[in-house]
């Protein structure tokens, strides 16, 4: 079967699909952009919400609505959810997808012709994947569903994209304009080089994962991604397990995933080095798309201020006020995701301390430190997690009993 990555899935595609897909990929070549002013250029302000970044988009002149902004995204996806329930959308051909895990394939439902906006950005005649909660097996219920979609592709291969992580600013900027020239940055912006295949962004960078180990390696910049490196071993005969490890589970679209957490010595970005960085290994089901080896994520990048320029297959990065804070890894076992009323606990990893908490799966924390938990703030809890700091105060929710105690 043919397949087209979408957002860290694939569709499975067969005989009369092929057609649907084509139609698909045409319909989003064809679809026109237009600016409501002549600066061709528009600034959003965004929010971090467990490491992803959460932009206000409109469809079909819908109200603002929460979209992760995912450079690992071949498509623009919107996901059932309280609010998208009221956009009245012509549901459209069903396709089965694949994605990160080891569990079943879900489906996906196509809507052509659909109109997104952002700020002073419109465009119109898109095609985007629906995709029902039955199929998001990261959401168990609407409670749990914390975006409304996903853009990606469409906007980075269009745009000039520049991310003020420390002014949690995003740009769109059309190509030649004044607000897209890159060559005037100074020189504490590092060029580099980007290999654009199907609408996604890979670098070839250096990572030495322990003593005499290092690999040059094409990894995904994905700012969907929410972990810091993951590297997929069978992909590269240089690539090894790590020897010091501690396991832990992840989630795709189609399913769990295991991983083994190990630290790297160095790793490359722009010619500027990061050491000590966590590195998750997936044993089944990591990517390797496009010949791929894994995955840069957003708590590497998030140490950088960054500019996708994807016309010129090409990025900037200039070191921000994150990038000398040390990049932790979470050894308490505890998956843990936003949820409307705080965070909720997905999986508890075997012999960790998550194990040996009152915590169970289907948990809601409410509190840390006194504090009530907001989907904002769950990054602080898992870098709390993940500090040298021996306890953490939560409250939680299990069931209808609230409970109190420290991690």
């Amino acid at each position: 079967a043919a397949g087209a990555c979408i957002g860290g899935f694939t569709l499975l595609l067969g005989g009369c699909q092929l057609a649907d897909v084509a139609r698909f990929s045409y319909a989003n070549a064809t679809a026109s952009h237009h600016w409501v002013d002549e600066v061709k250029s528009t600034t959003l302000r965004f929010e971090m919400v467990d490491d992803h970044i959460i932009v206000p988009v409109s469809v079909n002149e819908s109200e603002p609505l929460n979209f992760v902004l995912d450079s690992g995204a071949a498509a623009t996806v919107i996901l059932e959810s309280r609010h998208t329930k009221a956009l009245s959308l012509e549901l459209g051909a069903e396709l089965p997808v694949s994605g990160v895990g080891t569990g079943p394939d879900p489906l996906a439902r196509v809507v052509a012709d659909t109109g997104v906006t952002l700020g002073s950005l419109q465009l119109e005649g898109l095609s985007v994947i629906y995709l029902p909660l039955a199929s998001v097996p990261l959401f168990d219920n609407l409670d749990e569903v914390y975006f409304d979609g996903v853009i990606g592709a469409q906007f980075f291969q269009r745009f000039v994209v520049e991310i003020d992580y420390d002014q949690q600013l995003i740009s769109f900027s059309e190509p030649g304009s004044v607000q897209a020239s890159v060559n005037d940055r100074n020189s504490g912006w590092q060029e580099i080089p980007l290999q654009v295949q199907s609408g996604l962004p890979y670098m070839t960078t250096q990572i030495s994962t322990g003593p005499e180990q290092s690999a040059s390696v094409k990894l995904l910049v994905d700012t969907g991604y929410r972990g810091p490196v993951s590297l997929t071993p069978d992909t590269h005969e240089s690539l090894e397990e790590p020897v010091k490890y501690f396991s832990t589970m992840s989630q795709g679209l189609s399913g769990d995933v295991e991983t083994r957490v190990g630290m790297s010595e160095s790793l490359s970005v722009g010619g500027l080095l990061l050491n000590d960085v966590p590195v998750s290994y997936s044993i089944a089901g990591g990517e390797s798309e496009n010949n791929s080896n894994g995955l840069l994520g957003n708590e590497v990048l998030s140490r950088f201020n960054l500019v996708f320029d994807y016309p010129n297959q090409r990025m900037f990065v200039s070191p921000n006020k994150r990038y000398a804070t040390p990049i932790t890894a979470d050894r308490s076992g505890l998956l843990l995701r936003p949820h409307r009323f705080g965070a909720i606990v997905k999986s508890v990893a075997k012999g960790t301390g998550g194990e040996l908490s009152a915590l169970g799966v289907g948990d809601i924390i409410t509190e840390i430190d006194e504090t009530r938990m907001t989907r904002s703030t769950i990054s602080d809890l898992k870098r709390l997690l993940a500090s040298d700091r021996e306890e953490v105060s939560v409250c939680w929710l299990s069931g209808q009993q609230t409970n109190c105690g420290n991690l």
